[in-house]
């Protein structure tokens, strides 16, 4: 089953169509990714991408295209839901920004809760950890994490830096 994403502009403006996922996108054309940073009893949640993934082994907060009529929440939640089994509502969680990427505008959430159970979609996720704020420093230092992940991690960790323990 094809992957269908709603274009946008560079400033966020739904362009009234959708492209498959397989489609290559036009210079002008953006789309939507959307993920929720999990922080759990004071670690953050990060996964390790599946074997056969763009950045197969790395690290990575959940994180996924938004796609057909969903909004960036969302698919957010959706993602969160199927790559890890954490389901919470829309006021669950709260927006850290949205960040402008290369051809796509990524919008991340930040999501507080103690989290007993996680249940990995294997096709997607091959590992996870929770770590805390110094083993999160230590392991971008080390460049562990997807590029693209490693640059909101680092955009984003002045903001949730007081909920994360050492």
């Amino acid at each position: 089953m094809s992957e269908m994403r709603r274009i946008y502009d560079e400033n966020f403006n739904y362009q009234g169509y959708m492209k498959e996922r397989s489609q290559p996108l036009a210079p002008e054309e953006y789309y939507v990714v959307a993920g929720v940073m999990v922080v759990s009893r004071g670690k953050l949640l990060i996964t390790k991408r599946a074997a056969g993934k763009t950045f197969e082994h790395q690290w990575e907060f959940t994180m996924g295209s938004v796609v057909g009529e969903e909004t960036p929440l969302e698919g957010a939640l959706r993602e969160l839901s199927e790559e890890v089994g954490i389901s919470v509502t829309k006021n669950d969680v709260d927006l850290l920004g949205t960040l402008k990427e290369e051809q796509k505008h990524s919008k991340i959430f930040l999501l507080v809760k103690d989290v007993d159970k996680i249940t990995m979609q294997a096709s997607e996720v091959e590992d996870y950890r929770f770590v805390g704020k110094e083993e999160l420093e230590n392991m971008l230092a080390r460049g562990e994490f997807a590029p693209p992940m490693a640059a909101r991690i680092k955009t984003y960790l002045p903001k949730i830096g007081d909920k994360l323990s050492d």
